[in-house]
């Protein structure tokens, strides 16, 4: 799989924004919602969920959009979309955002507070499913009895009680079942990631272990054999394929030769046990499920690049973008066809509708 970063420069769109980067402000009143466009940047930056990146680097390329896909987080997407994020975008710079999870509560554009977890005109777009895997290396994973881990001894490993505490934290894979003792080398997403936030938000985690190593988005910093061009998930999935002894989650994009995913609860993360998170019966569902979202807020029109890529996922290549996530490792919502995930095309299946 090509994990480079594709870097495509377009002509920064010039259209003043509501709040730009670099640019002047203007209250939402003083414009027309709907025709207000913002500069990406410039070279045409788009942020969010370091998980999508790959699949949104193939998109980028195949609709000819002309963004550079920067991933970053699923928090610094969010934060480009509504109010800035820090460093990366400083005031709302894009209309789209790929998330690893739905929105949360927030700032919204012009400093407002978000009402619940939605600002006004957002739209929680579910494209596919996923499951946050807990990876290790092929010797451990058939070392260990069912090729499973319960979401106890998961929560023990990076969370202890789920606070941290160095009392309840384990750090020997001897105490997790697997017959040769060993201290777990553990890996976690940063905490822009939205893969973290479900991460904890289904465990019961709110604070990680001392001894949890922080992989971050082409960070120099990163363990060997991580190299600075290498996405978070990558990374993760380079060290639980390369050390006997790690144990790091992800999406499944971080599948690769040398690493497997275990079951958690005994439970495998197939398509059909991920599906389940949105059947009408959730029995057996693998407990580390989730959604994946392209979102928007559609009181604000998009620039061209994004407008490119929005009409090739929603109008002309649905069938092909799903494929493409697919065969990044994520899941269909359904067999029937493409983006059937609720909603129209999925648009509005999240918390948010568009309102």
């Amino acid at each position: 799989m090509n994990k480079m970063k594709w870097a495509m420069s377009a002509a920064v769109v010039v259209t003043m924004s509501v709040v730009g980067c670099g640019g002047e402000s203007m209250s939402i009143e003083q414009q027309q919602l709907g025709s207000v466009v913002q500069n990406l940047g410039p070279n045409n930056e788009f942020y969010g969920s370091d998980t999508l990146k790959e699949a949104l680097v193939a998109a980028n390329v195949q609709s000819g959009a002309g963004l550079t896909i920067e991933g970053k987080g699923s928090s610094v997407g969010e934060g480009c979309l509504r109010n800035g994020s820090g460093t990366s975008c400083i005031g709302r710079q894009q209309t789209l955002a790929p998330m690893s999870r739905d929105f949360k509560a927030g700032t919204c554009a012009g400093g407002t507070a978000s009402s619940g977890a939605c600002c006004p005109g957002e739209s929680s777009n579910v494209i596919a499913l996923d499951a946050v895997n807990a990876f290790v290396s092929t010797s451990t994973y058939n070392a260990l009895a069912g090729n499973s881990i319960s979401t106890a001894n998961l929560k023990k490993a990076f969370c202890g009680d789920g606070s941290g505490s160095a009392a309840t934290c384990v750090s020997n894979w001897s105490a997790l079942g697997r017959p040769t003792a060993g201290t777990i080398a553990k890996y976690r997403r940063d905490d822009l990631s939205g893969t973290t936030d479900t991460f904890k938000s289904l465990l019961g985690c709110t604070t990680f272990c001392a001894d949890v190593v922080v992989i971050k988005d082409e960070a120099s910093t990163n363990p060997s054999p991580c190299t600075t061009s290498d996405s978070a998930t990558t990374c993760i999935g380079k060290l639980t394929a390369n050390n006997a002894n790690a144990i790091g989650y992800a999406g499944d994009s971080a599948k690769r030769t040398g690493n497997a995913a275990l079951k958690v609860d005994g439970i495998a993360p197939t398509a059909a046990n991920v599906r389940k998170l949105i059947a009408s019966n959730t029995s057996g569902v693998y407990p580390l499920s989730r959604k994946l979202f392209l979102n928007e807020n559609v009181n604000y029109a998009k620039a061209t690049q994004e407008q490119a890529l929005y009409d090739w996922v929603y109008s002309t290549n649905t069938q092909d973008f799903e494929n493409l996530l697919v065969q990044q490792g994520f899941i269909s919502c359904s067999t029937v066809s493409p983006l059937d995930c609720g909603g129209d095309l999925g648009r509005g299946a999240g918390v948010c509708k568009g309102l």
